[in-house]
Formats: structure tokens, C-alpha cells, sequence
């Protein structure tokens, strides 16, 4: 194969691999969407079971409240790590995209200080470590809170057993995310920390 053939192969790979992660990030946003729903179910969950009640009087209302929200906290769990495992693969994607910007460069004969075919390389620095941080961690945290609090609160007019139980199982889950999270970027992210 020759220095062209060889160039064009990289590169038509290298595109394929950036479509591929254009797609996954644009697939990160909706997401965000299921965040939404899920968040809107949360707040119209305690109308949703005073309307139940008022069918069945004879339901437990703060059993049903309860249930409720950790069939709840069960969703926003599971959308949770698919967004953590959505990351994974982009990041993946991304660290093949770094092998093929080098080897471009390396066949193009571009000085390494050259910003042609570097754009992913720039995910190394710590402008770009500094703002994923910035902007997760507060999303996180007012998703936590929101997540924790609003049911918790809910739940301990009704019955502080259950808000209780309520808010270990969900500082539970909080805290394997976390864990989750910091083992994944640090995987991908050199010297980041994470929280």
C-alpha cells in the first residue's frame, strides 16, 4: 500500500470513527430528555397517588407514595449508568480517534506541534478536563438533590420510616455513581478529580 492508499484508508477509518462519535454524543442529549421526564414524573407522582387513593381508599397512601418513588429512583438509576456507559463507549471511540490523528500526522509528516489532526488530543488538556468537570459536577448535583430531596420531603409528611429509608437507598445510589463515574474518567481523563 502506498503513502496515499495508506492516507485515504486513515482517514475514511478516522471519519467513520468521528460519525460514530458525533452520533453517541447526540444520543447523550436525549438522555438529558429522559432526565426530564423522569424528573417531571418526580414532582407529579404525589398528585398521581391522590388520585389512586381517591379510587381505592383502601391503598396505603405513604406505601404507595413510597413505592412510587423508588420505582422512580429505580428509573433515573438505570438512565444513570446508561449515561455512564453511553461515556464509556464515547470515550473509547475517542482514545481510537487519538491512534489515527497520531498516525495521519506521522504520514503527513506534521510537526507535533501542528493543530492538524489534533482536535481530540485537546481532551488532554486541562482547559477541556477543567470544563467537563465544571459543568458535570454541578448537573449532578442538582439532579442528586432533586432526586433525593424532593421525595424525601414529600415522604416525611407522611412517614419518616419511609423518607428515611428513602434517602439511604438513594445516598446509596449517589455515592456508587459517583464511584462509577470517577473510576470511568479517570480511565480517560489524565489527573482529573473528579469531585
Amino acid at each position: 500500500m502506498d503513502a496515499n492508499q495508506k492516507i485515504d484508508y486513515l482517514y475514511k477509518e478516522y471519519a467513520r470513527l468521528n460519525e460514530k462519535l458525533e452520533e453517541e454524543i447526540k444520543g447523550t442529549f436525549e438522555d438529558f430528555k429522559l432526565f426530564g421526564a423522569a424528573g417531571a414524573s418526580i414532582v407529579l407522582w404525589k398528585p398521581i397517588a391522590d388520585v389512586i387513593v381517591l379510587v381505592n381508599p383502601k391503598i396505603d397512601y405513604s406505601g404507595l407514595l413510597f413505592l412510587g418513588f423508588l420505582s422512580l429512583l429505580l428509573i433515573f438509576t438505570l438512565i444513570g449508568y446508561l449515561f455512564l456507559l453511553r461515556n464509556a463507549l464515547m470515550f473509547s471511540i475517542a482514545s481510537s480517534l487519538i491512534s489515527f490523528e497520531t498516525e495521519i500526522r506521522a504520514e503527513l509528516n506534521t510537526p507535533e506541534t501542528s493543530q492538524v489532526f489534533h482536535l481530540i488530543h485537546e481532551r488532554d488538556t486541562a482547559k477541556f478536563s477543567t470544563a467537563y468537570r465544571l459543568t458535570f459536577r454541578p448537573t449532578l448535583m442538582i439532579l442528586a438533590i432533586a432526586v433525593t430531596l424532593i421525595p424525601v420531603v414529600i415522604l416525611s409528611n407522611f412517614s419518616l420510616l419511609y423518607a428515611g429509608i428513602y434517602f439511604l437507598l438513594a445516598l446509596a445510589v449517589f455515592v456508587s455513581y459517583i464511584q462509577v463515574g470517577r473510576k470511568l474518567t479517570k480511565l480517560f481523563f489524565r489527573n482529573l478529580k473528579f469531585f
